[in-house]
């Protein structure tokens, strides 16, 4: 259930060991410019595609990726440089990082996966030891396995753990992307441009920044986030945008001026959440990946950490050493230790 990354991903996997696979969606369809803002993929994510994906999709995932910059930039309100962290220089082997569009991401992840729109309602437990899956409005289906892949908000996860509690950490965030045309490029900062920068306030604001220059030679966009500790009361894209530019509007002018060049359907707004670790639950045919478990504040690792659970799920069940449910064990009990290890490490970064 859930065809965000980590479900294709593993889907892939599994279709490509021979295994017989369908891929639920509640979203009938996706609004591309809402959905295409660029995410970072260190070597864990990056060693997941490789793992997973047929070669011929891999290799057109590192090819429609954006051209890699040199590291990470502290900038002052001012657009000052403040630290600059250089980024880790790719091996004989391929790339270790990788900077991708999410829209174009999910596209190829997709690519020949048997994917159906549905709504998961609740899941039966049957006699047998496999499980049906109920969906909002009628219909079922039956499987060996079902992986909640469905995202931050898991009806999944609320029925197999209704105890586990997501939380809200009080910061606010408005996403945006500017095209890159000759004026964005000017307006900016050049760090921006060759690589990550964040923009640090000292009253709890903040700015990340990140040029995508697809390889493919493209024009490409900024993606650029507004946090702070107050609520978005706007909910249209205009408005949103509005107030993004207004929270920023006593830093740096081409700040704002970036923000007001951004398209209103690519603006949005969300609250911060962090997932309280869980402890083992006793494993059955239900199970668990990516952000339907160990929701974690944007770090720049979060979608890594989610394609690492897909593609290790699909090397426990696919392994000729195990059962399923001894598989599906053993990717729980490495999971939620890494997992909640990244939880705990985005916390610190997002301090």
């Amino acid at each position: 259930m859930g065809a965000g990354l980590a479900g294709p991903l593993l889907a892939q996997g599994l279709v490509r060991a021979g295994f017989e696979v369908a891929l639920y969606e509640r979203e009938a369809a996706i609004d591309e410019r809402s959905q295409g803002y660029r995410i970072h993929l260190d070597p864990e994510g990056v060693d997941a595609l490789r793992d997973c994906l047929p070669p011929d999709l891999y290799d057109e995932v590192v090819a429609t990726s954006g051209i890699p910059g040199s590291g990470v930039t502290i900038l002052s309100p001012r657009l000052e440089v403040v630290q600059r962290i250089a980024a880790p220089v790719d091996g004989d082997e391929g790339p270790q990082h990788l900077s991708v569009d999410r829209v174009t991401l999910r596209r190829i992840l997709l690519t020949g996966i048997k994917t159906g729109h549905a709504t998961f309602d609740h899941y039966e437990l049957l006699a047998d030891g496999t499980v049906r899956v109920h969906f909002a409005g009628g219909g079922s289906a039956e499987a060996d396995l079902l992986v909640g892949a469905d995202g931050t908000h898991s009806r999944v996860r609320a029925q197999l753990l209704p105890d586990a509690e997501v939380v809200e950490t009080g910061q606010f965030l408005i996403f945006g992307k500017t095209p890159l045309t000759p004026e964005a490029r000017s307006l900016t900062p050049a760090a921006s441009l060759d690589g990550f920068s964040v923009v640090a306030g000292a009253d709890g604001r903040f700015m990340p920044l990140a040029g995508h220059r697809p390889r493919t030679g493209e024009p490409g966009y900024l993606m650029w986030v507004v946090g702070s500790r107050q609520p978005a009361s706007a909910v249209d894209g205009s408005a949103l945008r509005d107030t993004a530019a207004r929270l920023v509007g006593d830093w740096h002018p081409d700040l704002a001026a970036l923000v007001g060049l951004a398209h209103p359907a690519t603006v949005h707004a969300t609250t911060v959440r962090t997932a309280k670790p869980v402890p083992p639950w006793t494993t059955g045919p239900v199970t668990l990946i990516g952000d339907a478990v160990h929701t974690m504040v944007p770090a720049g690792i979060g979608a890594a950490v989610a394609l690492r659970d897909a593609a290790l799920l699909c090397a426990q069940v696919t392994s000729p050493a195990s059962d399923l449910l001894d598989a599906v064990h053993a990717y729980e009990a490495s999971m939620l230790e890494y997992g909640f290890a990244a939880v705990a490490r985005s916390l610190r970064a997002g301090g």
